[in-house]
């Protein structure tokens, strides 16, 4: 009788491969999940970034900001205020899509034009086309604006910045959503 050699992996090896495939699964995981945050981070940085930049470009075409009733620094908190933020900054209403002369937006300029991406996303999946929301879902955005033309702005916890617009987002710990600033 010829002694016949099988070819494959003994139960030994089979188990190392299975190991080391589940310990490269812990290692990655956490990992992508840690890149995703960053990446919303920073796509939400991206859109307050927008916000600014639409404010800024409303004062040079009016020669004020919008939103700015009073001497003293304004908050703009989109969690009760989208409406109007929406309305001011792109000329249109919400609701319907007509042209509006609100908030001072007379000549009706469409300083930011509102993606499908930046609204509230409802818990059936239907979008929220009058709330403003960041990458998390967040509604706890605030814009910060220079109301009494200092050239700085006084932050919560008593810092100053230099910038006649700013934006930060609270923590939401119900949605699992991270604080973040434009001038972190």
């Amino acid at each position: 009788m010829k002694n016949q050699s099988t070819k494959g992996f003994t139960l030994i090896e089979l188990l190392m491969v299975i190991a080391i495939i589940g310990i490269l699964a812990g290692i990655l995981i956490p990992t992508v999940g840690a890149v995703r945050k960053q990446a919303n981070i920073a796509a939400s940085k991206a859109q307050l970034s927008n916000y600014v930049t639409a404010i800024t470009m409303f004062k040079g075409e009016y020669g004020y900001y919008p939103f700015v009733t009073g001497g003293a620094d304004v908050d703009v908190e989109l969690a009760t205020d989208s409406d109007t933020f929406i309305k001011t900054l792109s000329a249109r209403d919400p609701a319907n899509g007509t042209k509006v002369t609100e908030g001072g937006n007379r000549r009706q300029i469409a300083f930011h034009s509102f993606s499908e991406s930046e609204f509230l996303l409802n818990d059936d999946d239907t979008v929220d086309d009058t709330q403003l929301a960041d990458r998390f879902n967040n509604t706890d955005i605030t814009l910060r604006i220079d109301g009494d033309g200092d050239g700085q702005i006084d932050l919560p916890g008593g810092r100053t910045i230099k910038q006649g617009v700013t934006a930060y987002v609270e923590e939401d710990d119900t949605l699992g959503s991270p604080g973040y600033a434009l001038y972190d």
